[in-house]
């Protein structure tokens, strides 16, 4: 069997103090159909001033400047030509290795947001941590696709189909902050909402959906479209406030990995321990910033069933009998096996006060 790369299936490190900071600072990547520039070169921008009207129409200008709206730190253009048949995959080239935290089509057909479902799911297969809003799709089951069903908005502009509104979703949940979800979140730019016919039903079927509430529209509840649970996959992965804490996370401690331990270190046991040491360190920062529970023992470990039965699989057969230091002692070749339990904090979004009257 080849080498090959390093795999790092693992996570770690200590950008905690900056995790709030960073999370609320995401990178939209915005696929727009448009013809204006010949070129359809990718552009990018950091502010509503650097937008380049010359190089969009109107309306595609005006979905843009709806995700700075919501809050997103960067957006990423990829136009597309109009008669493009291949959309998302014409966009995924020309974004190229350009990284990003979520996608989205501006006025998306059916089988375009079909295709952006398909590639997010395949990124998630390959552990990547990118995440869409499509509009209106068919069960994508997944909880890194968002998946707004709301028919139509209307704004004061007018009433606008509901794969309109995409762009403005996208750049609210990029630029939401790990501190709170998006649960109740008021969209002031709305004066109504064409609801579904059951807001209730329709949440627990794995969709995004806004509702009118008085004299404001509010998201209904912060769910992506995850809605097969299993015995690793929990109903709390259906909320994007912890899928989006476990994928930064995970970024910081495959990127720390990559950057401080990844070839510099012997794979033995006391520098092991200096790796979980360090995200120990980590989850304790993240627990002063309310990210994990601090109220819970956050802790990685060496996997000593997993170090084991590396071992026994190689006809090692004693080491079905070595106690855990043992197996700590004895590290896998170039593998490190560790494991992790913690504890990510929800927002508060149930309520209940009973009051008994004497």
């Amino acid at each position: 069997m080849a080498i090959g790369l390093p795999t790092i299936d693992i996570i770690f490190k200590k950008l905690a103090a900056t995790l709030v900071t960073r999370s609320a600072s995401g990178i939209v990547a915005l696929i727009v159909k448009d013809d204006t520039d010949s070129t359809h070169a990718v552009k990018e921008y950091t502010s509503v001033l650097q937008i380049d009207a010359t190089k969009f129409t109107m309306s595609n200008v005006q979905y843009i400047k709806d995700v700075f709206l919501g809050g997103a730190a960067k957006v990423i253009v990829a136009p597309v030509a109009t008669d493009s048949v291949a959309v998302i995959g014409d966009a995924i080239k020309t974004i190229g290795s350009r990284k990003y935290n979520w996608i989205g089509l501006a006025e998306g057909k059916d089988d375009e947001q079909t295709d952006l479902v398909a590639y997010i799911k395949e990124q998630e297969t390959a552990k990547k941590s990118v995440k869409a809003v499509v509009f209106d799709a068919t069960a994508p089951d997944c909880q890194h696709i968002v998946n707004f069903t709301n028919p139509s908005v209307t704004t004061a502009s007018g009433k606008l189909t509901g794969e309109k509104y995409v762009s403005r979703l996208l750049g609210l949940l990029a630029g939401m902050p790990l501190t709170r979800s998006s649960t109740y979140y008021g969209l002031a730019d709305l004066i109504s909402v064409e609801e579904p016919a059951d807001v209730e039903s329709a949440v627990n079927a794995g969709e995004f959906v806004l509702f009118n509430d008085d004299d404001l529209v509010r998201v209904a509840r912060g769910v992506n479209s995850l809605t097969t649970l299993s015995s690793t996959v929990s109903e709390e992965f259906k909320k994007i406030v912890i899928v989006e804490t476990m994928d930064m996370i995970r970024a910081d401690i495959s990127a720390t990995f990559k950057n401080d331990y990844l070839g510099k270190f012997k794979n033995k046991y006391d520098y092991q321990v200096l790796l979980i040491t360090a995200i120990n360190s980590y989850f304790d920062a993240l627990a002063n910033e309310d990210i994990l529970d601090n109220t819970f023992a956050n802790r990685a470990y060496i996997d000593i069933e997993a170090q084991r039965a590396a071992w026994i699989a190689t006809g090692k057969a004693e080491a079905e009998g070595w106690d855990e230091q043992t197996v700590k002692n004895n590290t896998f070749r170039s593998n490190v096996y560790l494991g992790g339990n913690i504890k990510i904090t929800d927002a508060m979004e149930d309520f209940e006060f009973g009051i008994d009257l004497q």
